[in-house]
């Protein structure tokens, strides 16, 4: 009885951080763009339709289901961890300097390589049904998306954290930058309005994904898997060809919109 009692503090402690995490994401990207940047996130959004209550409500309700799988999956990965099957260390010391400098950038690749595959795989008519569906009922996404899963899609992505850290040796803290950094790109891309600068598909930073990179994928279920980066698309041919003119649409309206504004007349709707 103790010791179920003693897995049930750890799933209460692994949910209350994992809340943490997201609400702290999703609320940050929320107001910055419903509150903090509204007339400037306005006219950078990407769809013409927006997102209602009930929407909204809908992600929240299967992101708290999504956290309770993660929950288990935090206990499981406890348990491997006393069981030394889980390389998760405490002390800078025991691994050199580079592999600790090196560490959150290979996990960050390793994680975007999982996400893709497993991305496209959900897409299969036979497991999308199953896996992705729930997801995709967000045509407009919002923030409070991100963890908007079906249990089976929700285990896809939780079961990347035990397997990670049984195959690479990882820092406490470099996980729980790799986990900050996860929910925050995740927000981002569901955010529905366009953060990055205008000339970002111009340049070498063309290789990390945007907002309209993932919206496409909400709008037309099909292509544009990746998360952080676009590379796998473009090497797999999976990447929408339009992307670059629809991401200068939104930063053009915007770039339009201040102009006219600074002529004193009405913004284009």
């Amino acid at each position: 009885m103790e010791f179920l009692w003693d897995l049930a503090r750890d799933w209460a402690v692994h949910f209350q951080r994992d809340l943490f995490r997201y609400l702290l994401a999703t609320t940050c990207v929320s107001l910055a763009v419903s509150w903090l940047f509204r007339r400037w996130m306005d006219r950078r959004r990407i769809q013409r339709r927006r997102a209602d209550w009930r929407d909204i409500r809908r992600e929240f309700s299967y992101s708290m289901l999504t956290l309770c799988v993660f929950a288990n999956m935090g206990v499981i990965t406890g348990i491997l961890y006393d069981w030394g099957v889980v390389q998760l260390y405490r002390d800078w010391s025991l691994y050199p300097l580079w592999w600790n400098l090196a560490s959150l950038p290979v996990v960050i690749l390793l994680h975007d390589a999982y996400f893709y595959w497993t991305h496209r795989a959900m897409h299969h008519p036979k497991l999308f049904r199953h896996f992705h569906r729930l997801h995709h009922l967000s045509r407009t996404p919002t923030p409070w998306a991100a963890y908007s899963f079906s249990v089976g899609e929700a285990f896809l992505m939780a079961i990347f954290s035990p397997l990670a850290m049984i195959l690479l040796p990882l820092h406490l803290l470099v996980w729980l930058s790799f986990l900050f950094i996860m929910i925050f790109r995740n927000a981002m891309l569901h955010a529905g309005c366009e953060f990055h600068p205008r000339g970002w598909v111009d340049g070498p930073l063309d290789l990390l994904t945007t907002t309209t990179h993932h919206d496409l994928h909400h709008q037309r279920f099909q292509g544009n898997y990746g998360f952080y980066f676009t590379w796998w698309d473009r090497w797999m041919g999976t990447e929408f060809r339009n992307y670059k003119q629809a991401f200068r649409g939104a930063a053009i309206r915007q770039a339009a919109g201040r102009e006219t504004e600074d002529s004193g007349e009405a913004a284009p709707v």
